[in-house]
């Protein structure tokens, strides 16, 4: 996939478009402050970046939309983000056109038909990106991944910042988590992890998963016939325990122990005669036992109050009888009469008096007796029934007793039945596993390739080769480049995310090689080997890259004019100037076969013809930038 051209609409409808040749190298050069950096910012927002990467600023105030299209042989993408509106960093609006030949739509044609997710997915598909997703290492806690094209992205780009810096080698790998998602991503891309790799794991697990159901049978069959019938003989013995079999279990051979169970599953409970209103009856019962109690309470103490009256009743008839005697004594003294007649007859009225108060005394005894005894048998009776009403309670509570025991043992038969029902229908002596076993005769070889090819060791070696492949031109071109340390082999180290060379002292990484000069060096020869790779092996990626002032270290933006060398007071940096520009223009054209499209922007103007055949567009200067000036003045 490569860049045809980018187009801009203003708000007010107008179109600015860029072509770029899609071989080779095209070159746009201009001076500071044109707009030139913005172009990376342009395209990686129209191939569906998070955010827009435009500087606010002129570009971000007059244009509404941006677009780029892409081909892909003789198959073109027209793709067009909107501008975010002012307080937002992005737009989900999104334009997606696909065909051949494509004509760049006017502003009133723009509608949005598509989202970011959306253009993700369709250059995932035109890249021809396969399912792939990283495999995370055991003890490692981060999530996997699942590759699609906003991965490949940091193997596109350069900006100005990143072209020249010593801690980074690839696009926005300053970033948080991104230097991660790079390590994870690209053996991918290289090819070190194979193409139908997704696949062939999700082919290994499915196969793994029929080994062991295939296995699981063939153990089992193995476990019932290895342990005979173990369980059996506990579940009889379970029986005899609820009174189900009488007998030895384990004195039984295996056949008859098969019989004895196979009876316990024509068990049933036996009826009871059980009175369903047994528990209504005690209820009953217990009420009437109640009112018995507190009846004979009552009689009881009614029995006390009437003899402890009868018991004073008789004292004081004792009390009267005593003072009767004792008047009654002056008839034995005939001469009292001779006395004083008006104290014998007071005597006498007393004594009179006692004996009316002992007669109704006599007559009260025989009534209070009467009611002593009545109660006294009301006492007995009362005595009798509650006697026999406890007796009945008893009787039936022990009944109810005896039937929960018997409900519950009836429960556990129950469950012993269903037991001993799985247990029969899941044994069997003449379980066949041949097909099982012939199944795993075939899976295993097929699990056993499956397994070499996936193994992670074996695509890190695989991916280390890879790796020296791309270092020998890595060495090669940093030699031509003069670059420092290239007398010594220059390797890509993907778990630092640096170039090292390596020498016999230990390696060197770019951060402690010295000057602005071989940092951009190595960044272009790094990007360039990895795109000649990626062509060559015919990998799933793009195929341009996109370097931004990559002459910076030589030629000052701040006295840069017109971007000629002459402008450069050193003779080695004009020279140095010179020599990358036409290095990388025969890199593309003889090493490269022009397969790779390289876009460079820069203030550099060289007046050579490899160079100027290479520039795009207007050269930005004066008025000329990628805002026309009558947008600027129309949005004034």
């Amino acid at each position: 996939m490569k860049i045809k051209n980018i187009t801009l609409y203003s708000k007010a409808g107008q179109q600015r478009s860029i072509t770029f040749e899609t071989d080779g190298l095209n070159i746009i050069t201009g001076a500071s402050k044109r707009g030139k950096s913005s172009l990376i910012e342009i395209i990686e927002y129209c191939l569906g970046a998070s955010e827009c990467g435009v500087a606010h600023g002129h570009i971000r105030d007059t244009v509404e939309w941006y677009s780029i299209t892409v081909e892909d042989g003789d198959s073109e993408l027209f793709l067009a983000r909107k501008n975010p509106v002012v307080g937002f960093n992005s737009s989900a609006d999104c334009i997606v056109l696909k065909g051949h030949d494509l004509e760049i739509p006017t502003f009133t044609n723009l509608a949005k038909n598509s989202n970011v997710e959306g253009v993700v997915a369709l250059l995932t598909e035109f890249i021809g990106l396969p399912p792939q997703t990283t495999e995370v290492p055991l003890n490692q806690t981060r999530s996997q991944i699942n590759i699609n094209f906003k991965h490949t992205k940091y193997l596109y780009f350069q900006n100005q910042d990143e072209i020249a810096n010593k801690k980074f080698i690839f696009h926005r790998q300053g970033e948080p988590f991104i230097p991660q998602s790079i390590k994870d991503t690209l053996p991918y891309f290289l090819g070190a992890a194979d193409d139908h790799r997704f696949s062939d794991l999700e082919k290994l697990r499915q196969l793994k998963r029929e080994l062991k159901k295939q296995l699981k049978v063939v153990e089992e069959a193995k476990a019932i016939k290895g342990k005979g019938l173990t369980k059996g003989h506990k579940l009889l013995s379970e029986s005899i325990a609820l009174g189900m079999f009488a007998g030895d279990s384990f004195s039984l051979t295996d056949k008859e122990l098969l019989a004895e169970l196979t009876k316990i599953l024509n068990w049933k409970p036996e009826p009871d005669n059980f009175d369903k209103d047994l528990t209504n009856q005690i209820a009953e019962l217990d009420k009437k036992y109640s009112h018995l109690i507190q009846s004979k309470k009552e009689v009881n103490s009614k029995v006390v109050e009437l003899k402890k009256y009868n018991s004073a009743i008789s004292g004081y008839d004792q009390a009267i009888n005593e003072q009767s005697l004792r008047l009654n004594t002056i008839n034995l003294f005939g001469r009292l009469e001779q006395l004083d007649n008006g104290y014998v007859q007071h005597i006498k009225n007393n004594l009179k008096a006692l004996d009316a108060q002992l007669g109704k005394s006599e007559k009260t005894k025989p009534r209070l007796q009467g009611a002593i005894f009545k109660f006294e048998a009301n006492q007995s009776d009362l005595a009798e029934k509650i006697k026999k009403v406890r007796i009945t309670l008893f009787t039936l509570k022990s009944k109810s007793t005896e039937y929960s025991k018997k409900e519950k043992t009836d429960i556990e038969c129950a469950k012993l039945v269903g037991r001993v029902s799985l247990y029969l229908e899941s044994i069997s002596w003449n379980i066949d596993t041949s097909e099982s076993q012939k199944r795993i005769r075939e899976l295993t070889p097929l699990i056993d390739e499956l397994e070499i090819k996936l193994n992670p060791e074996a695509m890190q070696e695989k991916l280390d080769a890879q790796l020296n492949c791309i270092g020998e031109d890595l060495t090669k071109w940093s030699r031509e480049l003069k670059l420092e340390h290239s007398e010594h082999p220059i390797r890509l180290d993907l778990k630092k995310l640096t170039v090292v060379a390596e020498t016999p002292n230990g390696r060197i990484p770019l951060h402690q090689i010295g000057s602005g000069e071989n940092w951009v060096g190595y960044h272009l020869v790094t990007h360039l080997a990895l795109a000649k790779w990626f062509i060559n092996q015919n990998r799933p990626v793009a195929n341009f890259l996109f370097f931004d002032q990559p002459s910076q270290v030589y030629f000052p933006s701040d006295i840069a004019i017109k971007g000629q060398l002459s402008e450069i007071e050193n003779d080695e940096d004009r020279e140095a100037v010179k020599t990358m520009f036409k290095w990388i223009s025969d890199k593309v054209k003889l090493e490269l076969n022009n397969k790779v499209q390289v876009i460079i922007t820069d203030h550099a103007d060289i007046d050579e013809p490899w160079f100027q055949n290479a520039v795009r567009d207007n050269k930005w200067r004066g008025d000329y930038a990628l805002i026309p000036k009558e947008w600027i003045n129309g949005s004034t």
